[in-house]
């Protein structure tokens, strides 16, 4: 039986999964370094292997004390230097929700010709996002696993249609342009990883076989980007290179029978992931506060990290400069580098120190 407030392997990394759809989704070459998006297949296989390498530090703490997540760990090895981690974690989560709610708003302002206001938008995925923060863990996973049904088959029908506007011509050989945009694609899905800071956290509360389930999360998520790439190419051809929303692009253009301008399952499908990533992100959030505070103060830290969420997104990250300013690749990798691989090190090189003292 699972211990409650636990979530099995598998819910886990159908989370992971989801979450990370949002990194196709919103992938394009400008972001990537111009060259062609073809390219990113091989950034794909890269990311698969450092995935099984910047792990690591969760691992180690976990196979050392799996009854812990890092704050906990924190407490015994730095004392009142915990609540430096747990404010580390808290700055790191809403900084790239804003990074996430941020580019959603804006696609939305530049991209879709809708009557209601972005801000409305933004705010109802916040209300929900909220709601499931305060349902807890297993709440948020259940509804992933609903999701995730949803999430294949509309991606299913989507690259199904896509594949009816395949050409041959529309293909590039791999690595024309150079390496550079198979290096720049690599470190932007490494600096989009947020995985790497939310194991610690949430391996404590999950049973099951991690380890297959996390090589087989890595394969999964490789197979889904190559596929997707190759589609997308493959449909749009060179034009994929010019476009800030390549995916977008081609699902507008996408048609079967009846169904015409699928762009609206494009949206779904990243409202969805930015859903999940917005209430997992707040749920942690809430822990990290109550860990230092207690029960109440995490509660509320979840409405507080909503509402400064709302106003950042739709006053100082409103406009693609001051995206472009605050979310440089160089920031956003050296934050989850940071968190995700320097700061567990640094709780089990002091954990380990402060149990060898105590022997």
């Amino acid at each position: 039986m699972r211990r409650k407030g636990c979530i099995s392997a598998g819910q886990l990394f159908t989370l992971a999964f989801l979450t990370r759809l949002i990194m196709m989704v919103t992938v394009d070459s400008r972001l990537a370094g111009g060259g062609s998006l073809l390219d990113l297949c091989l950034s794909a296989v890269l990311y698969l292997g450092l995935n099984l390498l910047f792990i690591l530090p969760a691992w180690l703490l976990h196979r050392r004390w799996p009854e812990l997540d890092v704050i906990q760990i924190a407490g015994y090895g730095l004392g009142r230097g915990s609540m430096v981690v747990a404010g580390l974690y808290v700055a790191y989560f809403l900084f790239m929700n804003g990074y996430f709610l941020s580019f959603f708003t804006l696609f939305m302002e530049n991209e879709v010709n809708s009557q209601i206001p972005v801000w409305v938008v933004g705010a109802a995925v916040l209300v929900v996002a909220c709601y499931g923060a305060f349902l807890g863990l297993e709440s948020i996973a259940r509804t992933g696993g609903f999701i995730f049904l949803i999430v294949c088959a509309g991606m299913l029908f989507l690259l199904v249609c896509l594949n009816q506007e395949l050409r041959a011509e529309n293909f590039s050989p791999l690595l024309y342009d150079g390496p550079q945009t198979v290096i720049q694609g690599t470190l932007l899905f490494v600096s989009r990883g947020t995985f790497y800071c939310i194991l610690p956290l949430l391996m404590p509360r999950t049973t099951g076989k991690l380890r297959i389930q996390y090589l087989l999360w890595n394969v999964g998520l490789c197979l889904f980007f190559i596929v997707m790439l190759v589609t997308v190419c493959g449909a749009l051809g060179p034009m994929a290179q010019l476009e800030t929303a390549p995916v977008h692009t081609a699902a507008a253009l996408a048609q079967s029978g009846p169904f015409q301008r699928l762009d609206a399952i494009y949206i779904g499908i990243w409202m969805m992931g930015l859903f999940l990533i917005l209430s997992l992100d707040l749920y942690l959030v809430s822990v990290c506060v109550s860990r230092i505070w207690g029960k109440a103060a995490g509660r509320v830290s979840i409405l507080a990290g909503a509402v400064l969420l709302l106003v950042a997104s739709n006053t100082i990250l409103l406009t693609a400069q001051m995206q472009q300013a605050l979310f440089r690749l160089e920031i956003v990798l050296s934050a989850t580098l940071g968190v995700g691989m320097v700061l567990p090190l640094v709780v089990y090189g002091a954990a380990k120190i402060k149990q060898k003292q105590g022997e």
